[in-house]
């Protein structure tokens, strides 16, 4: 223990010495914000005053009140460190987890010190029992944090420049997906998948929470699959949590207009939804390309989309048959994040589609696609679209943004 002791010592005075006096030294630091270098030198304010207290530990390690205080001390530092710096290589501020990943380790060292310490009168399952408990509060405690951890990170962000608006009389269509399996080329079985909750359920209260009547539509009509995992608790919208107690919009998704019979030009905003059962079905729709042509050249409707939807647009054509958004800023889930997230069995892929069709293609990039967002309007403010999941409220303010100056309201205050 008095070799483990003096190690952490020198960790944490090395770490800590670099953190607070030049942060600028590490490279993901480098180019950061001023709010990372000032919560760096917190840290290494942190990991110095333990650095001089193990050193103290070391040179009385004969004093047992002093070493139980330290691991006391040293144990609930390293645990929480290591939610922290995870939390921070989610956000993007580390390139890796290589940080996070030490203090996890320093923890459970200093645990097994800090057990045969405490309870050494306890017998080896007892031990273990102990152990078990620490592991299972720090995980417990990272799994009660991770909504939250995750929204810092970039899921589902609010749009910090939200309004208020007072679109009453206006309405809306939100166009989703009918396919629900995830199934590789030439396959038909596989899990199950559909729209993204929060890309349906976001638009549709922010339209109509703005007093838009809201209709929901799919490319077969009926009741549209969602993607099951899109409710796990840790990734679940506040619209998702609505949508769970809103039997008149479950009432709508289980029973789906189908896009054939439905007049796009009729409506002020046309947003489509995405999902990994987008991938399936909306780029592939004539039907879907014909009325979004159709929508455009009504002029009245503002077309949006985010993630997958982006592929409801690449079937649409201009007069002389020419595709619709050919030389246009948009956007789309980027190859990236479909990488990352393992999964490029779909038939179609947003960003590889848009740029095959000479769109001006927009991304945020990090260093984890899932936590980026941008949303783009194009140049005639007919189309605005969103990057994925997390350009939800951006997209659909800035859709009643473009459809309020056309209607000459003023917005709430």
């Amino acid at each position: 223990m008095k070799r483990f002791i003096f190690i952490s010592a020198i960790i944490e005075i090395l770490a800590g010495s670099i953190m607070f006096f030049m942060p600028q030294l590490i490279p993901d630091l480098s180019g950061g914000t001023s709010s990372h270098m000032a919560m760096a030198r917190m840290y290494g304010a942190a990991a110095l005053g333990l650095g001089v207290f193990a050193i103290q530990v070391w040179r009385n390690i004969d004093n047992g009140s002093l070493v139980q205080a330290f691991l006391s001390a040293f144990l609930i530092f390293n645990f929480t460190a290591f939610i922290g710096l995870f939390s921070s290589f989610l956000a993007g501020v580390f390139a890796n987890p290589g940080a996070a990943m030490l203090h996890l380790i320093l923890g459970l060292y200093t645990s097994y010190y800090f057990i045969n310490k405490r309870f050494n009168h306890f017998n080896l399952w007892k031990k273990l029992g102990v152990g078990m408990t620490i592991v299972l509060a720090t995980l417990g405690t990272l799994i009660f944090l991770l909504p939250s951890i995750l929204n810092q990170a970039g899921l589902h962000p609010d749009y910090k420049f939200s309004q208020d608006y007072d679109l009453s009389g206006k309405k809306a269509l939100v166009i989703t997906t009918s396919h629900g399996v995830l199934n590789a080329p030439g396959e038909t079985a596989g899990d199950p998948t559909g729209v993204f909750a929060s890309e349906m359920t976001v638009p549709y209260y922010e339209f109509q929470d703005a007093g838009m009547e809201v209709d929901v539509a799919s490319i077969k009509g009926g009741e549209i699959p969602v993607d099951p995992q899109s409710f796990l608790f840790m990734i679940k919208s506040k619209a998702d949590n609505r949508f769970l107690k809103d039997e008149d919009f479950q009432k709508k998704v289980k029973s789906s207009l189908k896009i054939d019979d439905v007049d796009f030009s009729e409506y002020d905003a046309i947003w489509l939804a995405g999902g990994w059962g987008a991938a399936y079905d909306l780029g592939q729709s004539e039907v879907l390309g014909h009325k979004i042509s159709e929508a455009y050249y009504a002029q009245t409707p503002t077309i949006g989309s985010v993630c997958h939807g982006a592929l409801g647009l690449i079937q649409a054509k201009d007069t002389l048959g020419n595709f619709l958004i050919t030389g246009r800023d948009m956007t789309g889930v980027t190859d990236k994040q479909l990488i990352e997230l393992g999964i490029m069995v779909t038939p179609l892929h947003p960003e590889t589609e848009l740029r095959k069709r000479g769109v001006n293609y927009k991304y945020s990039s990090g260093n984890q696609d899932i936590f980026q967002t941008i949303t783009v309007v194009d140049e005639e403010e007919r189309f605005v679209t969103g990057q994925n999941q997390n350009s939800g409220y951006e997209t659909a303010q800035k859709m009643m943004a473009i459809i309020d100056k056309k209607s000459g309201r003023i917005i709430l205050d």
